[in-house]
């Protein structure tokens, strides 16, 4: 039997490169057993190439240049949800029950993505411990720190509250279901052996590839990779688990499941580790994998967007798309010429891509250079040809500027930014532990 109003699952692992998936990088039968069933994306970007741009304009359908900026520290940015509609919300309105569960501090009700949830959960193991004040809190959110296995919670602890949550609803209603995998993003750890230990290994050698990225050695080099396919061979698993999981409650078949990334990961291929203001390939192409019980499973090799999610899920759920989503229907016919916008910082310069089935072209004022790739002859985007082909990167440069005039956007030195004050110790501490704070 098939819903008319379908239960819908949406996945998101944080720091998942395309390729990892598509090209058999790494171990991933759960992931290649899902494509088998739905329809795969296989030319899907993010609009961000970390998760403060990305995750933002998923839930939203806006670009990041569409939405409020924001700065909680000296190197990290990025946008939050004002009083744009979101997916949530919408499927709210559609009678949908609304759950998400994650450990990302920066998906926090601090950037409004608790809105049109009726359960949201952003918790860590340790963490709830609130009647401390003062020099107490500080001291035991140091103590947490010390002791936590892991900067965010493990995958299959992820699912286990995912689950309880679904075992204690009425099911008279069909649920809009959202889990964030964490354990893809750096300090990556080994899965076997002691776990303090990977811990305290992990983000040794995670920092130094962060603030030392040319002093890391060929060996530790190909140690970050193993241990980012461990990961990503773990979250598979756990994958593997939930589905298992659904499949015993009877809510696997008729669901509709969406598997993404926020943005990929950087190893090396243009000088840095992790996910930096950079719009290369490796950032900003991310898998985008939909199965529903309704549709034939297939590849769609046109380009697609993340901000395509939100309007293809409420449709799905029998809504009609908000006049605020920018993206379009994932399930409506394929365009050939479409492009894709990124973007990395929005002032007081302005950093944003132009992909195209062909060609990227990258404006960074940031560090006052203009790019393009030809992806024909250099899909890892290494050699600028810009000064071969002025007329396409006119071309592109136009359809930038063109997108960053819409809506009224205003990008560059007389954009308005807001202060986030994270005052809280244990967020302070999270976002240390991912990178994000000094």
């Amino acid at each position: 039997m098939t819903l008319t109003s379908p239960n819908i699952v949406l996945i998101t692992t944080d720091s998942l490169r395309a390729d990892a998936i598509y090209d058999s990088k790494c171990d991933t039968p759960v992931h290649d057993s899902l494509a088998d069933e739905g329809i795969v994306y296989k030319n899907a970007f993010s609009q961000g190439a970390f998760t403060t741009f990305s995750m933002p304009s998923l839930f939203t359908s806006r670009y990041p240049s569409g939405l409020q900026y924001t700065k909680f520290s000296d190197s990290t940015v990025g946008v939050y949800i004002d009083d744009e509609p979101t997916l949530p919300e919408r499927l709210r309105e559609r009678g949908y029950e609304t759950a998400g569960f994650h450990s990302n501090p920066l998906l926090s009700n601090l950037f409004g993505f608790d809105r049109g949830f009726d359960t949201f959960d952003a918790r860590l193991p340790l963490s709830g411990i609130d009647h401390f004040s003062g020099r107490a809190k500080i001291l035991t959110d140091k103590l947490l720190r010390v002791f936590r296995k892991h900067a965010y919670l493990p995958a299959e602890k992820l699912n286990d509250r995912a689950l309880d949550w679904l075992d204690a609803r009425d099911g008279n209603r069909p649920f809009f279901l959202w889990l964030h995998y964490m354990d893809v993003h750096g300090p990556y750890q080994a899965k076997s052996g002691s776990t303090y230990l990977n811990k305290y290994r992990g983000e040794r050698l995670w920092r130094k590839a962060l603030k030392q990225p040319d002093e890391v050695t060929e060996a530790e080099h190909d140690r970050l990779e193993e241990l980012y396919r461990i990961e990503v061979k773990y979250t598979d698993r756990c994958l593997g688990e939930l589905f298992d999981g659904f499949r015993t409650r009877g809510v696997f078949e008729d669901t509709v499941t969406v598997l993404t990334s926020d943005h990929g990961e950087q190893f090396r291929e243009h000088g840095k580790y992790s996910h930096p203001h950079h719009l290369y390939e490796e950032l900003t192409h991310v898998p985008l994998i939909v199965r529903d019980p309704d549709r034939e499973s297939g590849h769609v090799d046109s380009l697609t967007e993340l901000v395509d999610v939100a309007p293809t899920l409420v449709e799905r759920a029998g809504g009609t798309s908000s006049s605020t989503f920018s993206g379009r229907s994932l399930f409506g016919n394929s365009d050939d010429a479409r492009v894709a916008f990124s973007e990395a910082d929005l002032t007081p310069e302005y950093n944003g891509s132009v992909r195209t089935n062909r060609w990227r072209y990258i404006r960074d004022d940031t560090r006052n250079e203009e790019l393009l790739f030809d992806h024909e002859t250099d899909p890892s985007e290494q050699q600028d040809v810009l000064s071969d082909n002025p007329e396409v990167g006119e071309r592109l440069a136009e359809r930038l500027r063109l997108h960053t005039a819409a809506d009224g956007r205003s990008v560059g030195r007389g954009r308005d930014v807001t202060k986030t004050e994270i005052e809280d110790g244990e967020v302070q501490d999270r976002l240390k532990d991912l990178g994000y704070l000094n």
